[in-house]
């Protein structure tokens, strides 16, 4: 139980730096970054390594000290520590700290509607209303998180009806991006208060890369 909690406490803390808006934007240096600015704003000094064990699952960090972490983030400490908040508690809007999933919804569309499909957002812009091929569904796109690998994706719950598409940007091939869409509709998950966690170690050990927007339709 104990080796579960410490790998909960790590995937919250990755998504809590993830959606700092203070934090490198590069996964490169975020765990340093932490160290630093836990000294810095709450002069709590912790070594590299302690940081290195508390991102990787393999030790957890006291409740004072997460109290001091959660500072920081900017996130409930209750949530981080325990994860009992439905909402992933972070204290400032999503639009103001989520842009690596607002860049992956924006792609999602930019690509939809390039396949001919229309697009409308919702409110909190977590979701978009998808008309494509003739039918109407709902869809969550969400970018892989760096520190994690390419096909680990956390997932904010309640998903709904909605369709969860994973957006993979594959680095520069012959001057351009490439791109990898993936259904995560039905991927095996791991949910974990308030968001699920998706890898491809649990779903076959890789995830089929969509070869068509419509097969969102079809499948």
């Amino acid at each position: 139980m104990a080796q579960e909690t410490t790998k909960e406490f790590a995937i919250r803390l990755d998504l809590a730096i993830l959606r700092s808006p203070r934090a490198p934007t590069e996964s490169y240096g975020r765990l340093t970054w932490l160290m630093q600015d836990l000294k810095a704003r709450t002069g709590l000094k912790v070594s590299v390594n302690a940081v290195h064990k508390w991102a990787h699952g393999m030790s957890r960090p006291r409740e004072d000290t997460i109290r001091k972490i959660a500072q920081v983030l900017e996130v409930d400490d209750r949530w981080l520590s325990m994860g009992h908040m439905p909402d992933m508690a972070t204290t400032r809007p999503v639009e103001e700290s989520a842009a690596q999933a607002r860049g992956a919804t924006l792609v999602a569309a930019g690509l939809i509607e390039m396949s001919g499909g229309r697009v409308a957002f919702a409110k909190d812009g977590s979701t978009m209303q998808v008309n494509l091929a003739g039918k109407q569904f709902n869809l969550m796109a969400l970018a892989p998180q760096s520190d994690t690998g390419p096909t680990a994706f956390i997932i904010p719950e309640p998903v709904g009806d909605a369709r969860v598409l994973g957006v993979v940007l594959l680095g520069k091939r012959g001057g351009g991006v490439g791109v990898e869409l993936l259904d995560l509709t039905l991927a095996k998950r791991q949910r974990m208060g308030g968001f699920s966690v998706v890898q491809a170690a649990e779903n076959g050990g890789k995830f089929e890369p969509l070869r068509d927007l419509k097969e969102l339709v079809a499948s």
